[in-house]
């Protein structure tokens, strides 16, 4: 078994590879918990779906340096040996063509690892969570770099703290992309608008590389942006977890 751990701005997906396959549970990144209670919580999981084996490995990416240490020393319970912690230096599969390779953030990493392997060449993963994410993977498994911008729960909770007239709505999917009062425009706004940039940005990423993409996409937001993307992607849920996977497998005997 091999337990994959994506430590993010909102939340942890905590990913179980199993030979029944993969089983996935999510924690709130905040509050952060002691690592006694983050043990019992994966023990707990572990029970529930019926794996009695010892982790033979464990991979960690993060973005939340604060959760680091307190996450592994919960892992460090299940008796696992030293986690592999994601970064540039270590072997991914990856050329990284751009000029400072470390401030990438290792979620970002684990998603191009995994959608160059899923399209066979160039490929864009983009990431609907916390921060919208794109991160572009060119021919010869080339990190060429990619764009953030804020995620959909950011630019609501934004609009309701910087204008006095407007609150937060609940994130769902508009009726028409023409809003007819103020929750639906804001609607309209957050998805359509969203979509609209990313698929903006792709567009220039190919005529700047003068390479021809395939769209993986993934984060929490996903799911519910994905059916205003045009242009045809594939909606991978856990892109970020099998990155990581891979990227386990391609360091076993570095």
């Amino acid at each position: 078994m091999l337990i994959a751990l994506d430590i993010g701005n909102s939340s942890i997906s905590a990913g179980f590879f199993t030979t029944s396959g993969l089983f996935v549970r999510k924690i709130d990144t905040y509050p952060l918990l002691s690592p006694l209670r983050y043990s019992i919580i994966f023990n707990r999981f572990i029970k529930e779906i019926n794996i009695d084996k010892i982790p033979e490995g464990i991979i960690i990416s993060s973005v939340v340096p604060g959760h680091t240490e307190v996450l592994i020393k919960a892992l460090k319970k299940l008796k696992a040996g030293e986690p592999l912690l994601v970064n540039h230096k270590i072997k991914t599969g990856l050329a990284f063509n751009i000029p400072r390779p470390e401030e990438l953030g290792s979620d970002r990493i684990a998603n191009a690892v995994a959608a160059f392997e899923h399209a066979k060449g160039p490929a864009a993963a983009v990431d609907f969570g916390t921060a919208t994410t794109i991160s572009v993977v060119g021919k010869d498994a080339s990190y060429c770099g990619g764009a953030i911008m804020p995620g959909i729960r950011l630019m609501s909770e934004s609009l309701a703290k910087g204008a006095s007239q407007l609150t937060e709505v609940r994130i769902s999917i508009p009726g028409a992309a023409l809003g007819t009062d103020t929750a639906t425009c804001v609607q309209s706004g957050l998805l359509y608008g969203t979509a609209g940039a990313v698929e903006r940005l792709l567009r220039e990423f190919e005529k700047e590389t003068g390479v021809k993409l395939k769209i993986m996409v993934t984060g929490g937001y996903g799911n519910l942006i994905s059916n205003f993307i045009k242009r045809k992607h594939t909606l991978l849920p856990n892109l970020t977890l099998e990155g990581l996977r891979l990227i386990y497998t391609r360091n076993l005997n570095a």
